[in-house]
């Protein structure tokens, strides 16, 4: 029906906007907004705001891409699926927006005309010394110890009841386009779950925007990803969000398979799983799928063993 081409926000319902406003200032989020019952954080990139919380019970409420045009808005609002009409988002960077409700029940907001923000200072990418090629001469580099950088929103992982249906209406209502299939180890023709990715045409987009994995009980996300300026960071993270003592660490740091992201996995305050990753691969829309066995070696390159609250 149309195809989205970036990533835009998360929107999530917390009791308690103090908590969540210190876990993802360590987590590297900066606050954009907060007024009354609303808080905005956004990332050191040119998005107005990457996190939307409000006061309200704990739970995940909506995943936002961006549209191509604004006159996508207006084809999806017609949609059977539409919740809502074409609104103002009324948030940091304003924008209008459309709300749509997937078969499995997860609502998916698209979203255009959002004001970009001046970008914050990072620092300069690190020159890599590597055995055969020396990037880095007379200098040395020291990186601060520091909440890692965040960019942007890289993707979002949900998991589905039927998978088939809603990869089905990712496909046919986002545009979206498969990376990599992954199946029952004993048997390719049962699928578990697909990596999608935004249709960009030639223009290089993420190996996954959006990760639909089969689950027998329930329709829920899975974790929200945040992509950090480089590995360093994700390590620097790791070890800044480590020392505060007070924030869960659930798996990492290691590299996935596919999409080959170097990752670290942390729960916020009510247990929503979010990630930090950097160095992700980047496909098109004449890359074609994998089929992989879903196994824990598919998972990771290297990194710790996979924890066992990592898919509850």
């Amino acid at each position: 029906m149309i195809k989205v081409q970036d990533t835009a926000f998360a929107e999530y319902s917390v009791p308690d906007l103090d908590k969540m406003e210190a876990f993802l200032t360590d987590f590297g989020l900066v606050t954009a907004e907060r007024s009354g019952d609303r808080l905005y954080m956004r990332g050191a990139g040119p998005k107005p705001y990457l996190h939307f919380s409000h006061k309200g019970d704990p739970g995940f409420v909506a995943f936002a891409l961006v549209a191509g045009a604004a006159e996508d808005l207006d084809k999806l609002a017609g949609h059977g699926d539409a919740i809502s009409a074409v609104e103002d988002l009324g948030g940091p960077g304003g924008g209008r927006g459309v709300s749509l409700r997937m078969p499995g029940g997860i609502t998916i907001r698209v979203v255009h005309g959002m004001e970009p923000a001046d970008e914050l200072p990072v620092r300069d990418p690190l020159s890599i010394n590597f055995a055969k090629v020396k990037n880095r001469t007379g200098t040395t580099q020291r990186p601060e110890m520091e909440p890692a950088r965040v960019m942007r929103v890289g993707h979002c992982v949900f998991k589905f009841t039927d998978e088939a249906a809603n990869r089905a209406w990712l496909k046919d209502t986002l545009g979206m386009l498969e990376s990599d299939v992954l199946h029952l180890p004993d048997d390719e023709t049962k699928r578990l779950g697909t990596f999608l990715r935004c249709d960009r045409g030639e223009a290089w987009a993420d190996h996954h925007t959006i990760l639909s994995l089969s689950d027998e009980t329930q329709n829920a996300i899975h974790h929200l990803s945040f992509e950090t300026q480089d590995p360093d960071a994700v390590f620097i993270g790791h070890q800044w969000l480590a020392a505060k003592d007070k924030w869960h660490h659930e798996w990492g740091v290691g590299r996935h398979l596919l999409g080959s992201q170097v990752f670290d996995y942390w729960r916020d305050p009510w247990g929503h799983m979010v990630e930090h990753y950097a160095d992700g691969d980047l496909l098109n829309a004449g890359s074609k799928p994998g089929l992989y066995p879903a196994t824990q070696e598919n998972l990771a390159q290297w990194g710790p063993e996979l924890t066992p609250t990592f898919f509850e």
